[in-house]
């Protein structure tokens, strides 16, 4: 059973589910949220080749269909551009407050796609399903959404909390270490920061959980 957190935000709660093949299950996740049979997922080309097909086969199971828009990889897609293309995307498939926008990817997808969200239609309602260990542990959960300007980093968003947290960590086996090392470095900062037993226990634990073991 995977982890379940909930997030108390009164009319904007969440919950956060964490676990091992959620994506495979994420029918069951999401259906509830659904006023109709038809989600949007938006996501970049690295993490559509490894995670896409399992996503849509799973909605399938419900016969939600998914429509797709796959963005190119990289911090230059967070960006006014890209934003563009996202939101008169949606518009084209005809996407209304009602729907369902799915993130699915990194940081990145899941900051642009949340903003996309908070402005199209004043706000409409998406689910991150963050695939890198930075995404999961700090992008995904919080609401903070936005982009990069030519001034600096994260200077155009929005707060918008998403209906729903689907953190798979069965996803993080095709991260490049060096990623998954990026995200640990997060996780030990919460530790440094108050939480003297927690840090402890991940010096303890850190050379097997780069090499996988869940089990932990």
């Amino acid at each position: 059973m995977p982890e379940q957190v909930s997030v108390d935000l009164a009319e904007r709660s969440y919950e956060i589910y964490v676990g091992s093949n959620l994506l495979e299950q994420a029918h069951t996740y999401i259906d509830p949220f659904l006023e109709r049979s038809r989600v949007a997922i938006i996501t970049d080309e690295n993490v559509a080749k490894y995670h896409l097909a399992t996503l849509q086969m799973a909605l399938a199971q419900n016969q939600v269909k998914s429509e797709v828009l796959t963005l190119p990889a990289g911090e230059t897609t967070k960006s006014w551009p890209f934003l563009m293309q996202t939101v008169e995307w949606l518009l084209e498939q005809k996407f209304e407050r009602r729907d369902l926008v799915i993130a699915l990817g990194g940081g990145v997808i899941g900051d642009l796609v949340g903003f996309a969200a908070a402005i199209m239609r004043r706000g409409i309602r998406f689910v991150q399903i963050p695939t890198s260990l930075l995404a999961q542990v700090d992008s995904s959960v919080g609401g903070k959404t936005g982009i990069n300007a030519p001034q600096g980093k994260n200077l155009i968003g929005a707060f918008h909390q998403p209906s729903l947290v689907l953190a798979d960590i069965s996803v993080l086996g095709t991260l490049k270490p060096r990623d998954f090392l990026a995200g640990y470095g997060e996780v030990m900062k919460y530790g440094l920061l108050g939480d003297a037993g927690f840090f402890e226990w991940l010096e303890d634990h850190g050379s097997a959980l780069p090499q996988g073991d869940t089990a932990k």
